[in-house]
């Protein structure tokens, strides 16, 4: 059962990625808004984590497109700085305590927790995006 779930996962990203390229001559309004896109792709990924490794994946899939999403160049446009980087925080949060679970346990879990959280709380502060323009 597990396979066959993995196969289906598989066909749809494939489908994801070859059929909007063939529609990318229509350039008509997303129906998602702007920051439901975000949201849209963050659920995405926890749902495939989740489908794939249960709680530990979910937190895995979730933290990673979270990362993903806060740094795209329309998160940078429409979302602040500051929302953008508490974003990213709890993304790599979520990633190190998935990654930290999946390896060794509760304890690594809270390891890995903090240890995402105090790197990608680096990433922002020394990435040139999150810094203000003057």
């Amino acid at each position: 059962m597990k396979k066959v779930l993995v196969l289906l996962i598989f066909f749809a990203l494939v489908a994801e990625v070859f059929i909007p390229a063939t529609m990318a001559q229509q350039r008509g309004r997303s129906r998602f808004g702007r920051k439901a896109r975000t949201a849209a792709i963050i659920g995405g990924g926890a749902a495939t984590g989740a489908l794939i490794g249960g709680k530990k994946g979910a937190a895995i899939g979730a933290g990673g497109t979270a990362l993903y999403a806060m740094n795209r160049r329309a998160a940078r446009r429409h979302f602040k700085p500051k929302t953008r980087r508490i974003g990213t925080v709890l993304g790599g949060t979520a990633l190190g305590a998935g990654v930290g679970g999946a390896v060794a346990g509760k304890k690594a879990a809270a390891i890995g927790a903090a240890a995402g959280a105090g790197t990608s709380y680096i990433y922002t502060r020394r990435s040139r995006s999150y810094r203000r323009r003057n």
